[in-house]
Formats: C-alpha cells, sequence, structure tokens
C-alpha cells in the first residue's frame, strides 16, 4: 500500500525527533482505539488516543490511553486555565495539520503543550495514529513521552 503525504510528514518528523518508527497501515481502518487494539494485536490500554483541546484560547494535545476518557476539567485546572473543551475537527486539523482520527502525537506545524496520561507509561510498547486513520505505529511510551515533551497529568478518567 502506497504511503499517504500525511503518513510521509509523520514519519519525517518521528526521524527528526529521534524515534525510528515503522508505520504499519490496515486498509480496513483503525478509526476506533479499539479497532486499533484488535489490529495490532494489544489491549486497548495501550493505544494512545492523540486528543486536540482548546484551553482557553490555545490547542493542547492529550495523549490518552484508549480505555480512557479525558476529563476536560482535570486539564482546566493542571494548566490553571479557566476552561477546556474538545476542539471541533476543524480547529484539530489547524493545530495539527492532520485529521481526527489519524492524528499523531508529534509532526505538527507548531509545537503544541502535550500531556501524557500516565496509564500509557505503565506500558513498555503503545501504539499510535500515524498521520491517518488506517495507519498506526508502536513507539516505547517514555520514547513518546520525551520525544513529544508531554509532561505526564492525570488528566483522564
Amino acid at each position: 500500500m502506497p504511503r499517504s503525504d500525511a503518513v510521509e510528514r509523520f514519519a519525517a518528523a518521528a526521524r527528526a525527533s529521534g524515534l525510528a518508527v515503522e508505520v504499519q497501515r490496515f486498509p480496513e481502518g483503525t478509526r476506533t482505539a479499539q479497532d486499533a487494539a484488535d489490529a495490532v494485536g494489544c489491549v486497548v490500554d495501550q493505544i494512545v488516543k492523540s486528543m486536540v483541546l482548546i484551553v482557553d484560547d490555545r490547542p493542547v494535545l492529550v495523549l490518552c490511553s484508549g480505555s480512557r476518557r479525558v476529563d476536560l476539567d482535570a486539564v482546566a485546572r493542571q494548566l490553571t486555565a479557566g476552561a477546556a473543551r474538545m476542539a471541533s475537527a476543524e480547529e484539530a486539523r489547524e493545530a495539527t495539520g492532520f485529521a481526527i482520527g489519524g492524528t499523531p502525537p508529534l509532526g505538527h506545524p507548531d509545537d503544541l503543550e502535550t500531556l501524557i496520561d500516565p496509564h500509557l507509561l505503565e506500558y513498555e510498547t503503545v501504539y499510535a495514529a500515524a498521520g491517518t486513520p488506517d495507519s498506526v505505529f508502536a513507539v516505547a511510551a517514555r520514547g513518546l513521552a520525551d520525544a513529544t515533551g508531554a509532561a505526564a497529568a492525570a488528566v483522564t478518567a
């Protein structure tokens, strides 16, 4: 299967950040965390959901375990902000350069403040989207946190 421009952009950013990743493509799609877990053969907790939020007026990325939900109030408290909400599809694409469902944790036009669910750090290997809804890559959880500059924060339920 040929690689898309989005996957190429992600792969170049991963290399630039020092991550050696191998992108896997699944034509049947990996749109949900459970779909991705089934495709790669892991538990859903090992799936990284890259969630774009608008915190006050700025985009923030939360790397959330596949089995958990982002607690918007906890994000606002963590970032000493007035409010946090989920970004619209348009806002997420503008902030990251990728469509929702395929948003990778890095490779965005501008660096985004990033929080990572500590639950993900309990696993040696986690799996995240690689730029499209049918692409995934495996990465060491701690390596992902380092490459993205993510701060561990209990912002999920």
